[in-house]
């Protein structure tokens, strides 16, 4: 159709060019409530082209639909509301006014430079180590620990390099048992070799090739940032030494950067019995790098979930009276076995000494507590960053639901 088709190209054209520059804006949306506010009417706007351009997919299997109808009915539809006259003038006005919008939004970010200099993306991870602190309690993950150690303990006969992933969602607690594993006297004394690197979203080869050089020496690594020389650099501080490595916190689902690149390298080194511990949230992570069925991480039961609570809350002064274990039950049953809620709210908890301020934290949302919202939001809040864009977009849906309120998956959908 002369002239509509060169608007719909030029939409399409416009929505790619755009969509290229949204993830910056994405970020930067965070901080700045002008730029929220224009990705907020862009993202209308995109709404509205994308129901432009599904009318042409529509009126084409209408037209597909039409072949080999009468002549006659053909020439009546001129005349109803299916006229290919109508469709091009209504699609052109639509057009044009989709098309306006898009050029009024990209002149305003052009000129007030919305998009210009937007900061990368700030890394919501926190840099871990090795320690344990020999005199905190940890609650409910004992067994967890025996189960792991085991593992660990039961490979020293195998000749191929072994990777156990730890995997369970965030907040739950997964470097904690990645300590209490690689502190243990018995795995300390069975491998000749224990390296610790939190990595989170840096997985290339020659990062992490040089680190454990320098977590293997306890020396800076100044080599070149070449492969082959840090490899050959590897096996002579490792040799045939039984190693332990622990990967952190670990995000990459690009299977060719450990396959092609990393495993072979680490699996060139050690002697038998070596094994890598990731933690990781993802499943795909864990069934890309594993080579042992994957040790998944439970909430807390209800019983260790108190414990947990009411040794962080009844500290500092407060008492343990029963009116305030009457409402420190009902705030457990609230963190749902989450060892992060848990810890927060219950120091939170450990500052107040009113029962009228237990009362009110119970009636409130972790939204509601500055402290419980800024350190858990920001552990949950890398998840979401993770999701494509497609999920983010299906994840908001979700609040469409009330608080509590089982979801069934066919309304959702």
């Amino acid at each position: 159709m002369c002239g509509v088709d060169d608007d719909r190209y030029k939409l399409e054209r416009q929505l790619l060019a755009v969509q290229c520059k949204l993830t910056g804006a994405k970020v930067k949306s965070e901080t700045n409530q002008y730029v929220k506010r224009w990705m907020k009417d862009f993202r209308t706007v995109t709404y509205e082209a994308d129901d432009v351009l599904d009318d042409f997919q529509y009126e084409a299997l209408h037209c597909q639909a039409q072949i080999g109808v009468s002549r006659t009915h053909k020439v009546l539809s001129h005349f109803t509301s299916h006229s290919p006259l109508l469709f091009r003038l209504t699609m052109s006005r639509k057009l044009r006014n989709v098309l306006e919008k898009i050029n009024e939004l990209v002149t305003e970010m052009n000129t007030f430079g919305l998009l210009n200099s937007v900061e990368p993306p700030q890394v919501l991870c926190q840099q871990t180590h090795s320690a344990l602190d020999e005199y905190a309690k940890i609650f409910g993950r004992d067994d967890d620990k025996e189960v792991v150690v085991k593992l660990l303990l039961d490979k020293q006969d195998n000749q191929k390099l072994q990777v156990l992933p730890i995997f369970g969602m965030g907040a739950l607690g997964k470097t904690t048992l990645a300590k209490m594993v690689y502190n243990d006297h018995r795995v300390q004394h069975h491998f000749h070799l224990s390296m610790w690197r939190c990595v989170s979203e840096n997985f290339g080869a020659t990062t992490l090739v040089r680190s454990v050089i320098e977590l293997a020496t306890k020396v800076t690594c100044n080599l070149p940032d070449n492969l082959e020389i840090l490899r050959g650099r590897l096996q002579e501080v490792i040799g045939q030494k039984r190693y332990l490595l622990v990967l952190d916190d670990i995000w990459n689902e690009e299977e060719r950067k450990w396959e092609d690149d990393l495993k072979p390298l680490l699996c060139s080194v050690g002697g038998p019995g070596s094994v890598v511990v990731v933690t990781c949230r993802n499943q795909q992570v864990a069934s890309i790098m594993g080579t042992l069925g994957p040790h998944k991480l439970a909430c807390l039961s209800e019983e260790d979930s108190w414990e947990l609570f009411s040794k962080k809350s009844f500290s500092n002064g407060v008492e343990e009276r029963a009116e305030l274990v009457a409402i420190v039950k009902h705030i457990v049953k609230k963190c749902r076995g989450l060892p992060l809620a848990l810890k927060t709210m219950g120091g939170l908890m450990s500052s107040k000494q009113l029962v009228q301020e237990w009362e009110a934290i119970e009636e409130s949302s972790f939204g509601d507590s500055l402290r419980g919202k800024d350190e858990i939001l920001s552990i949950l809040k890398l998840s979401y960053r993770h999701l494509t864009s497609e999920m983010k977009q299906c994840f908001a849906f979700c609040p469409l639901f009330h608080k509590d309120f089982e979801m069934e998956k066919d309304i959702l959908i």
